[in-house]
């Protein structure tokens, strides 16, 4: 008798424990999707087998917004978002669109772009907590506007292009570092003298630009992190550039290293270098400035990167030149619309004064790359537009009323524009470009 009721309790336990099973299986298999089939036996027992219960799953990020709260949380990139989620990158809010992982807010469509956060300060990632040193400078020609225009130095023969009565700063582009921490000889000095005696003559500076994209096309990037590995490279490399201004007679330098990164130590050591750069030029009185990304895509969203530009180095530097432009091929290339992104990111967001912010504008042409003067030869009508049929492909650009435009903003709201580059203008004065930029200055 007691060996029977045993086996019953047995059997008992066992049915009552398979009718509990089930129940909760319908409930979740029910919760989850209502077209879920209840999982087989062997199923079960494969997922009860296979699987691993951890206390750290319990406060894993799965979701991307609390119910309760409503509060929205940060973007995680470990992280499974789906349709309706909400997350926070970089001082605006995204919903997702459908099931993502891993895919940034600010570049990727299944983000839907709500806005900046209500209420919150917006502090870019990698921007150290320095204050941005918003004083007007006792130099009052740094409070003027500025028009600056760069110069690439393979174009010898391209000198009547400059007009002296319109710019205010020329940078010779570029001085090439190399990976010791020195510079290559500069490319056709003579006509960087010629520039400097012109320049000068008529109350224009000229400054030595150090570095671009690439040289014989191949990027740069990793030779000036070679360039500043140490803190014994990055004094030969300073001491490079500083000799090398001074025996030409530059004004100062304009770093064009394009570009530090937030991730890794980029931004550490292009700070290093600027801090010293700084210190040296400015005792000379002469100036130091940057060639700075956007800050901004065309869609309006944080340029992640830009933040390497970091706080001190936005203090140690007497302006920047934002590069508007390359925001994609075609129509994105270098809208309106995107200069202002640009300049509140940098004036708004990061704290500059509107006289430390150059805007950067294209006299060229995406996809075709062509300059907008050999643009106006082949299409006369192209100037008062700012895309034709070129060469069988539509090609984007800046025409007259939008550098019209773009001026008078910057007149408005920064410290002046900078063109990239002096030598893709038209000669043809009426249809000129920098007399539009030197007619809106005034």
């Amino acid at each position: 008798m007691k060996m029977r009721q045993k086996v019953f309790y047995i059997l008992g336990g066992f049915i009552l424990g398979v009718i509990l099973t089930s129940v909760m299986l319908i409930a979740i298999g029910h919760k989850s999707n209502k077209n879920l089939p209840i999982a087989s036996q062997e199923s079960l027992t494969e997922f009860l087998t296979n699987t691993s219960f951890k206390d750290s799953d319990k406060t894993s990020p799965d979701v991307a917004v609390d119910v309760d709260t409503k509060k929205v949380n940060v973007w995680d990139a470990a992280c499974v978002y789906t349709g309706g989620d909400i997350v926070s990158y970089q001082g605006r809010q995204y919903r997702a669109k459908w099931w993502t992982q891993g895919e940034l807010p600010d570049t990727s469509d299944v983000w839907e772009n709500l806005g900046v956060l209500e209420g919150e300060a917006v502090q870019p990632q990698g921007v150290d907590n320095v204050p941005i040193d918003a004083a007007t400078p006792q130099n009052t020609e740094l409070t003027d506007f500025k028009v600056v225009g760069y110069y690439p130095a393979w174009k010898p023969d391209k000198l009547s292009m400059i007009d002296f009565s319109v710019v205010t700063h020329v940078c010779y582009a570029f001085a090439i570092p190399t990976a010791d921490g020195g510079l290559l000889d500069l490319q056709n000095p003579d006509t960087a003298r010629m520039i400097l005696q012109s320049a000068h003559a008529n109350g224009a500076k000229v400054l030595l630009s150090v570095g671009g994209w690439s040289h014989n096309d191949i990027p740069l990037e990793n030779v000036f992190m070679e360039a500043t590995a140490n803190e014994g490279k990055i004094q030969r490399f300073a001491e490079s550039i500083l000799s090398m201004c001074e025996a030409y007679g530059f004004d100062g330098v304009d770093m064009d290293w394009e570009h530090p990164r937030v991730d890794g130590t980029s931004a550490k050591q292009y700070e290093s270098l600027m801090l010293l750069l700084s210190e040296k030029l400015h005792a000379q009185g002469k100036l130091l400035t940057a060639a700075v990304l956007s800050g901004a895509t065309v869609d309006g969203n944080i340029y992640y990167d830009a933040a390497a530009h970091t706080n001190v180095v936005l203090n140690a530097v007497d302006f920047i030149n934002v590069m508007a432009y390359d925001g994609g091929d075609g129509e994105r290339h270098s809208p309106y619309s995107f200069a202002v992104d640009c300049g509140t990111y940098w004036k708004d967001t990061r704290g500059l004064p509107a006289y430390k912010v150059v805007m950067g504008m294209p006299f060229y042409a995406r996809p075709s790359w062509e300059s907008y003067g050999v643009i106006l030869e082949n299409v006369p009508k192209a100037s008062d537009t700012d895309s034709v049929l070129y060469n069988g492909m539509e090609v984007y650009y800046n025409g007259m009323n939008t550098i019209a435009a773009k001026t008078r903003y910057a007149k408005e709201n920064l410290g002046g524009v900078m063109v990239w580059e002096l030598t893709q203008d038209t000669s043809n004065s009426d249809k000129s470009l920098l007399q539009v930029i030197g007619r809106e200055s005034k």
